[in-house]
């Protein structure tokens, strides 16, 4: 009963004690709070195995107890790390020079133009783009459990090689940036897609435009 009581309150700690961020306590039933019951919910699974083995009944309520602690720990960190790419990067999300999307409750991902990033048919950073990056790597590098994986894309225009070896040089020069503003090479990975993975038409302007991008894919470690 001891443990059961504990497995509670762990529980509970998980659920409350973690809502809330650098600017203040988060929404009820936010991203924390699910993946507090998330981890409860994985770790009560590991309890009935560790139950099988031997704990009995008392396995589930430490199981769940260490998965709800576990889990709402990862949802405050990737709550607290993006308030604070918000907030730093109000400016450029404000003139849609960057999209800051949650897509997982551990992953976040930073979505940038190309053409603002980089002239055309270039992947020297335009001078201006480094201030923002700067921002970028002074919040990773406040977060430093955290990896990132940058990868560039591009429209189908041209071909699938040189799209390839363009986007490519694109993310790695994102890379370079950060390491430069003292991100450890260690946490960040740069890949290129060329024209896969398109989030707009292909045959439209518009949608073209939007193919043209570099991802900053922020997760745990």
């Amino acid at each position: 009963m001891r443990i059961l009581a504990l497995g509670a309150i762990a529980t509970t700690i998980a659920l409350t004690g973690c809502a809330s961020g650098p600017d203040g306590p988060a929404q009820p039933g936010g991203k924390t709070a699910t993946g507090a019951v998330a981890g409860a919910v994985v770790g009560g699974v590991l309890g009935n195995i560790l139950g099988h083995k031997g704990v009995k009944g008392e396995g589930t309520a430490i199981g769940a107890a260490i998965g709800a602690v576990v889990g709402g720990g990862i949802g405050y960190m990737f709550d607290s790390q993006e308030q604070q790419f918000r907030k730093e990067l109000a400016r450029e999300t404000q003139s849609r020079q960057i999209e800051i999307q949650r897509v997982r409750q551990d992953a976040l991902k930073l979505v940038m133009p190309s053409e603002v990033m980089f002239p055309f048919d270039s992947a020297v950073l335009q001078p201006g783009y480094q201030t923002t990056l700067r921002k970028i790597a002074d919040v990773l590098n406040g977060y430093p459990e955290s990896t990132a994986t940058i990868t560039g894309y591009t429209d189908s225009t041209g071909s699938e090689s040189y799209n390839l070896d363009l986007s490519k040089r694109r993310a790695e020069a994102v890379r370079t940036a950060l390491i430069n503003d003292s991100v450890a090479a260690g946490r960040l990975t740069a890949q290129g897609r060329g024209k896969a993975d398109p989030i707009g038409d292909n045959a439209t302007a518009a949608g073209r435009q939007m193919n043209r991008r570099v991802e900053i894919l922020v997760q745990g470690g």
